[in-house]
């Protein structure tokens, strides 16, 4: 009895240990993919920053407004990132050769008005379909992950519409 009590015993530690080794893979996997939404985060900061002076240049303080506060709650999203990040053990990753095509989504300088508006319309429906395929994969290997992304998915739908709003009115 005392032998198989013992066999039982290790198969429980062995069944453990791979447990643990499989867990710290999800999670070196959630952190990288954390790291890309951090990408995708600062090119959006940087890109609505550009586009508030642009429009701020046109005249346009409405939209120079939006583009602003934009920006803010983009920094912010970083911020929740950046945290869970450190929260799961892992590194930031702030190569800056590798930030754009990490991100997504390029800066590009416009010198029509029209044209900022639907470069940030195409990045914000980048951004939304980005984040919720990366909100699904976390569902399951990271849930705190996967909620923190479905909150940044949420206020980019919200910018996604503004930005459709914008289209109605300027282009049109």
């Amino acid at each position: 009895m005392k032998d198989f009590l013992n066999d039982v015993e290790n198969v429980r530690v062995c069944v453990q240990l791979e447990i643990d080794r499989g867990a710290r893979r999800e999670t070196k996997k959630a952190i990288r993919l954390l790291n890309q939404a951090l990408a995708l985060n600062f090119v959006c900061v940087l890109r609505h920053m550009r586009h508030f002076v642009t429009a701020d240049r046109f005249g346009a303080r409405v939209v120079a407004q939006e583009f602003l506060e934009h920006t803010v709650r983009e920094s912010e999203h970083s911020d929740l990132i950046a945290a869970r990040i450190k929260e799961l053990g892992g590194e930031i990753t702030l190569e800056r050769a590798t930030m754009t095509s990490r991100g997504h989504i390029t800066c590009e300088s416009s010198s029509e008005f029209e044209d900022i508006i639907r470069v940030d319309l195409d990045a914000e429906r980048i951004a939304v379909e980005t984040y919720g395929v990366m909100s699904n994969w976390l569902a399951d290997v990271d849930p705190t992950s996967s909620r923190i992304l479905q909150r940044i998915l949420s206020l980019e739908e919200e910018h996604l519409e503004i930005m459709l709003n914008f289209v109605a009115v300027v282009i049109d």
